[in-house]
C-alpha cells in the first residue's frame, strides 16, 4: 500500500483534478448536459490509457527516438500555451468554434487536448507515472500504479462533472470572465512547465 499511496499522491498533486475542473467549464461553454458527459469521460479515458502505456514503455519510446524529459515537459509547455492564450482571448466560445473547420470541426475535440492532454495526462503526470513503473518490482506492484492512476483520474472525472455548477453560479457574464482568467491561470501553467524543462537541461 505505500507504492500505492506515493503513487497516488503523486499523481493527484500534479494532474490537480480540482485545478482541471475550474478550467473545464471554460472549454466546454455552450455545450449540452450529455455533451459534457462524453467530453469528461473520453477525457478520462484517454489519459488513462496515456498515463498506462507511457508508464509502461516510456522510457523505450523516448531514448528510441532520442528525447529527452526535459524537451517532453517544454513541448507540453509550448502545447498548453497555445490553449491558454486562446481561452484569454476567447478563442473557445461556441461562435468562434463554429466557425473554425480544421481543429475543432469535432466539438468533443477538446477532451483529447487539452484536457486529456496536457491537462489530466501531461509531461509532469506521465513521467511520474513512468518513474513509478520502473521502480515497481512485479507484476502486483505495477498494477497498484496502474490502480493509483485509475483513482486519480475517477477523482478528475468527479470533479469536471461537478464543475457545471460553477457556470450557473456565475452566469454568461461571469463564465466568459472566468474563461480569460483560468486561460491567464493555464498559461502560467504552461510557462511553468517550460521554465522546469529548461531547469533540467540546464
Amino acid at each position: 500500500m505505500d507504492l500505492f499511496l506515493a503513487a497516488f499522491i503523486t499523481l493527484f498533486v500534479i494532474v490537480d483534478p480540482l485545478g482541471t475542473s475550474a478550467v473545464f467549464p471554460a472549454l466546454v461553454k455552450g455545450q449540452s448536459q450529455h455533451m459534457v458527459r462524453v467530453i469528461a469521460v473520453k477525457a478520462v479515458l484517454v489519459a488513462t490509457a496515456i498515463l498506462i502505456l507511457f508508464g509502461i514503455g516510456g522510457e523505450a519510446l523516448l531514448q528510441y527516438l532520442g528525447i529527452s524529459i526535459p524537451a517532453f515537459r517544454i513541448a507540453g509547455g509550448l502545447l498548453l500555451f497555445v490553449t491558454g492564450f486562446r481561452m484569454i482571448m476567447g478563442f473557445h466560445d461556441p461562435d468562434q468554434m463554429e466557425s473554425e473547420k480544421s481543429v475543432y470541426n469535432d466539438r468533443s475535440d477538446v477532451a483529447v487536448f487539452p484536457l486529456a492532454i496536457p491537462l489530466l495526462a501531461g509531461p509532469g503526470s506521465m513521467t511520474a507515472a513512468l518513474l513509478h513503473m520502473t521502480t515497481a518490482g512485479g507484476f502486483f506492484d505495477k498494477g497498484l500504479i496502474v490502480l493509483a492512476i485509475v483513482a486519480v483520474q475517477i477523482i478528475a472525472f468527479i470533479s469536471m462533472l461537478g464543475a457545471d455548477k460553477l457556470v450557473k453560479v456565475f452566469g454568461p457574464t461571469g463564465s466568459t470572465l472566468l474563461a480569460r482568467l483560468m486561460g491567464i491561470l493555464m498559461a502560467a501553467m504552461a510557462i511553468q512547465f517550460m521554465i522546469d524543462g529548461i531547469k533540467q537541461i540546464l
